[in-house]
């Protein structure tokens, strides 16, 4: 079966499939450059919010490291004190002579969080760097060693400022007058 169609219809049939070939081409090329454009614009506007938030986390305005650090037994009172003296260095000259702070997470050696410890009104971090003493106290004696994480942050404990360190601490024993004299004779007078 053959269908016969006059030149004026066989133009208006090319003439509409023509149109609709072109119209699929024309929405081909417009979804093109809509989806390029969208693209270029989604990397200008968010690539400086991306950076800002990925790579500042890289960036360190103090670097930190241990001096040197105790748990030992006090002497006035029956309690163990945790004592960090943490070594500093100013890296970002806007937090120099500004008041910052630190945290000092404690640690039983299982992983169990014992404490969290801060300056009570934080310290200025001084131009030069410098060192500064954070301890705090247990009163169980149980506790043969524990780990502290450090880290610098601005006052309000809201924004890192430094590296995190980590330290374990085993608890030093203090000798006793009789674990000094051990099996010794004794010098006092017999009479």
């Amino acid at each position: 079966m053959s269908i016969k169609l006059s030149t004026s219809q066989k133009d208006f049939l090319f003439t509409i499939i023509n149109d609709y070939w072109r119209g699929k081409i024309a929405m081909f090329k417009l979804t093109k450059f809509m989806i390029i454009l969208i693209l270029t614009s989604s990397i200008v506007v968010f690539y400086p919010i991306a950076s800002n938030t990925l790579f500042a986390q890289n960036k360190q305005g103090i670097v930190i490291s241990i001096a040197n650090s105790t748990f030992a037994p006090l002497t006035n009172t029956d309690a163990n004190q945790l004592k960090l003296n943490i070594r500093y260095t100013i890296q970002d000259d806007s937090l120099k002579n500004q008041k910052i702070n630190a945290v000092m997470k404690v640690f039983a050696p299982n992983g169990t969080l014992l404490k969290t410890t801060s300056f009570p009104n934080g310290f200025i971090a001084k131009s030069s760097g410098g060192t500064e003493a954070i301890k705090t106290t247990f009163k169980d004696k149980s506790l043969k060693s524990i780990v502290a994480n450090l880290t610098i942050t601005d006052l309000a404990k809201s924004k890192l400022l430094s590296n995190i360190i980590k330290v374990n601490v085993p608890l030093k024993e203090i000798p006793t007058v009789g674990s000094l004299l051990g099996g010794r004779p004794s010098f006092q007078n017999k009479s």
